[in-house]
């Protein structure tokens, strides 16, 4: 994939990476996931247009944009996922539906269902507006992948053609050399930040990864070795929100070690800097251990060290400031006589 890369000076996540823009801070925070099988290939406007999608499902994304406009936030998010020989099943489609609760999480939780192709737009209604009707689909449930990893990688070539010269080979290099029964490996539809590809999430517990080659592959998928040799490939976890508080929660990870993604975890903005860029913020992170003997906070400042402007799109002369974040400062406080989970 490197002389790949190097050849496609055009491409925005190659120009990206010449400029070093480091990708921390720019994971999608989000309430909820929603994740359809859906027949390649994915145009456009698959998501505006009924057919490859229930109309249930293009009316679920037309409300959610109207309250976007209204001030109400997008917490939602809804992606699709390739059929695959092994994952499939011929006239059933996979429906994996993921929800974060309140609170201090490590992961979201999941639901997964495997139902005939005529159901599919019912369900999806059922999990966002018709709640009581869900116990008609429990004989499609999938509790057994209820717990199963997932590795979404993003090959949307026709939203941006970075994703698909540079996402098809690590979907390609995941899906032959990882994958087993514990952890499936995905092409998935476009979920943000092509600039970083190629980019995975991945799933129940919502990490998302930039510029992603094969010894970071390899990383990922097993858990193991030096999570300094991740640094620039992290972008974030949609646990916390995007920005000042993800580069907080990246801060400790390199701290802790992979241990650190089983902790459960919150973080909030305690201060920040005014105006529409601020430069400074004031983070607390709560943890607790999967058994409870490991809890705790820590306080962190975090600064936008500069702003690095490049193009967030192939093909396209329109450009963004992306904030680059520091951590200048980290304080723990589970020692302190004032502790108290936020």
């Amino acid at each position: 994939m490197a002389n790949e890369r190097s050849a496609g000076c055009g491409f925005c996540n190659v120009l990206a990476q010449e400029k070093g823009l480091d990708p921390v801070g720019t994971a999608a925070h989000f309430e909820d996931v929603i994740v359809i099988e859906t027949r390649l290939p994915w145009k456009r406007d698959i998501y505006s247009q009924p057919g490859a999608l229930p109309p249930e499902m293009i009316d679920l994304r037309a409300q959610w944009q109207q309250q976007y406009q209204g001030g109400r936030g997008f917490p939602h998010r809804s992606l699709l996922v390739a059929p695959d020989a092994e994952y499939s099943r011929e006239g059933f489609r996979r429906v994996m539906f993921y929800a974060r609760q309140p609170g201090m999480i490590a992961q979201f939780d999941k639901i997964e269902y495997l139902v005939p192709e005529s159901e599919i737009g019912a369900l999806v209604w059922a999990l966002y507006e018709a709640r009581e009707q869900l116990p008609a689909f429990e004989q499609y449930r999938q509790p057994d992948d209820d717990s199963t990893r997932d590795l979404l990688v993003c090959t949307h070539g026709t939203i941006d053609s970075a994703c698909g010269k540079f996402g098809y080979p690590l979907f390609n290099l995941l899906r032959r050399q990882y994958a087993h029964d514990d952890l499936r490996v995905w092409r998935v539809s476009h979920f943000g930040g092509h600039v970083f590809a190629p980019t995975l999430m991945e799933m129940p517990t919502g990490h998302f990864w930039a510029y992603i080659e094969s010894e970071q592959a390899a990383q990922i998928a097993g858990r193991g070795g030096d999570v300094a040799a991740l640094r620039g490939h992290y972008r974030g976890w949609a646990g916390v929100a995007a920005g000042f508080v993800q580069a907080a929660e990246y801060e400790l990870w390199q701290r802790f070690g992979w241990a650190w993604f089983d902790y459960a975890k919150s973080g909030a903005v305690l201060a920040q800097d005014s105006g529409d860029a601020p430069r400074w913020a004031d983070i607390r992170i709560d943890y607790v251990s999967p058994d409870g003997s490991d809890q705790g906070a820590y306080e962190a400042r975090v600064e936008v060290r500069q702003f690095i402007q490049t193009i967030f799109s192939t093909g396209s002369n329109a450009t963004h400031n992306y904030p680059q974040y520091a951590v200048t400062a980290v304080r723990e406080l589970v020692a302190e006589a004032g502790y108290a989970p936020a």
